[in-house]
């Protein structure tokens, strides 16, 4: 039997998901228009025994590959290494537990260009909400949801796609570097790549013809996870604010986080200077076409509190 090299890869990091990674890549599958030109690899992000990722056995199985990973990577460095792993000529980048809305793959080739990103529309398993990218919190360096598609009639540009639902051309991603794997275990990974992508002269646009439907975490179980993950979230705002922001709002955004995380903001401040935050800052002034002042003045950007953010 002919085997046809994918288009399209699915890109899927997963830690301790289980069944749900099956059902994600079934989902992916089942909806396509064109399935064989489909293919998900998935990195098992050193997952325990008994939540390592299922596939089902059958075509479902036959266009997946997993990869182990003995060390936890955290989200940026498994979608990295599922990205290298990966055949197609693009890259949907989502989390392992998803469902796909029919045709998603025949929008996604319809939509697609050299230097545009993909945002889709990540919907909650629960209820009707509807998330249609998100927009940056400055100084704090976290991220709003967009619950309203953008007005008719306008260019679809969002500030950050989500990260559930990225579509990208592979030649693209590697082109800036995929995710930035100074920042560590979870959160920031996609507002950063975003902001690096339009600095880097790509766009961001969003679509509501393909729709992602998301598992959000039960509160009691979001309030562990991030009780656990808060210390890498502290310093991965911290990095991202570093690299990115203006060197007159780097210090309130230390401050901010030092009041809101007291007993976290030690030990990221450790982590940013191990990580040579302010050398990421120099590579990316070097690297990229743009400064952030390109990115504040697209989006007539604000701060947290309304003011305009300066481009100096």
């Amino acid at each position: 039997m002919r085997t046809v090299a994918p288009t399209i890869s699915v890109v899927l990091p997963a830690r301790d998901e289980g069944d749900r990674v099956g059902a994600t890549v079934a989902s992916a599958l089942g909806a396509a228009a064109e399935p064989d030109g489909i293919e998900a690899v998935v990195v098992d992000d050193c997952s325990s025994a008994d939540g390592r990722p299922r596939v089902a056995a059958g075509a479902d199985r036959r266009r997946t590959r997993i990869i182990r990973s003995e060390l936890h990577l955290g989200v940026g460095a498994a979608r990295n290494l599922a990205a290298r792993h990966a055949h197609g000529r693009l890259l949907f980048i989502t989390d392992a537990h998803t469902r796909f809305s029919d045709g998603w793959d025949h929008e996604v080739r319809r939509l697609i260009a050299p230097s545009r990103i993909l945002s889709v529309t990540v919907r909650d398993r629960a209820s009707a909400w509807r998330g249609h990218g998100c927009r940056l919190v400055v100084p704090h360096m976290g991220t709003r949801w967009n619950t309203a598609p953008p007005a008719t009639g306008t260019r679809a540009h969002v500030q950050i796609a989500s990260s559930a639902g990225t579509v990208v051309q592979r030649a693209l991603f590697e082109r800036l570097g995929g995710y930035d794997e100074g920042m560590v275990h979870y959160g920031g990974f996609e507002p950063e790549f975003s902001v690096r992508a339009w600095r880097a002269g790509a766009e961001i646009v969003h679509t509501t013809t393909v729709e992602v439907t998301h598992r959000f975490k039960p509160e009691a179980e979001c309030t562990a996870f991030l009780a656990a993950a808060r210390t890498a979230m502290v310093h991965n705002c911290l990095r991202f604010g570093t690299a990115h922001l203006p060197e007159s709002m780097i210090l309130e955004m230390v401050r901010l986080h030092a009041l809101e995380y007291p007993d976290h903001i030690r030990e990221a401040l450790v982590m940013l200077e191990q990580r040579s935050a302010w050398g990421r800052r120099a590579e990316l002034a070097r690297s990229l076409p743009h400064g952030f002042a390109s990115f504040v003045r697209r989006f007539a950007l604000l701060d947290q509190i309304g003011r305009p953010v300066p481009e100096v």
